[in-house]
């Protein structure tokens, strides 16, 4: 317990370097249609969930980096949801909240799941699929992992996103669980060193931003 706990606690001061508190990408438009819902783990763990609601069958879960919240994906979320598209912006940061996100999902009758995880939630969103892999699964999305392995499974559609020169210096790993990961997939690598949802900070903004909404929107 005490070699996980300096290992998280190494995480932490690396992914936070310059930055020191935990902040949200975007505040919220002032006119976002969410509920909280609270997600328990086995483990006994709680945390604080925002779901928004949609009008097809198809869910985004979204995992956030070490530093950030469940609001710093309300942007995406609220695009998403003016597309008829429902999500779930986590805080809990565990592979563990993933797999409870996952069946809290399924139960609502969601037939098609789509993974998005950036950073230590990356990682998550990674490690959630080497436990199980669910049939419901459509779409993983990962910014800048850190941690995990490679997905290989072909049913699900994959796309990594990293800055060439991630200021975490992941970069070759990410690259190898991309390449041993299995088709379909895809790897967006975009100039300068910003560490996943940070890139949401830089001039790739926009263009990521809509990278994941289509992503998220074509058909496979």
């Amino acid at each position: 317990m005490k070699k996980f706990t300096l290992s998280l606690g190494l995480f932490f001061i690396l992914a936070t370097s310059n930055f020191t508190q935990v902040y949200a990408a975007d505040k919220p438009m002032g006119h976002s249609n969410f509920e909280i819902i609270k997600i328990k783990t086995k483990m006994g763990f709680e945390s604080s969930s925002a779901y928004f609601d949609g009008k097809s069958d198809k869910v985004v879960i979204f995992v956030p980096g070490a530093i950030f919240n469940k609001e710093s994906w309300f942007f995406l979320a609220e695009r998403l949801q003016q597309l008829n598209v429902a999500s779930l912006s986590l805080d809990g940061k565990r592979k563990e909240d993933v797999l409870s996100a996952i069946k809290i999902l399924k139960e609502k009758g969601f037939a098609k799941i789509i993974l998005v995880g950036a950073s230590m939630g990356g990682g998550s969103v990674l490690h959630a699929l080497e436990e199980k892999t669910d049939d419901s699964i459509d779409k993983v999305i990962v910014l800048a992992p850190y941690g995990g392995s490679a997905i290989k499974s072909k049913k699900i559609n994959k796309l990594f996103v990293i800055a060439k020169a991630d200021r975490l210096g992941i970069y070759p790993k990410v690259k190898k669980i991309y390449t041993n990961s299995a088709d379909p997939k895809k790897m967006v690598e975009y100039e300068g060193a910003e560490h996943a949802q940070h890139l949401f900070k830089s001039s790739h903004r926009d263009e990521l931003a809509e990278l994941l909404i289509d992503f998220i929107n074509e058909n496979n």
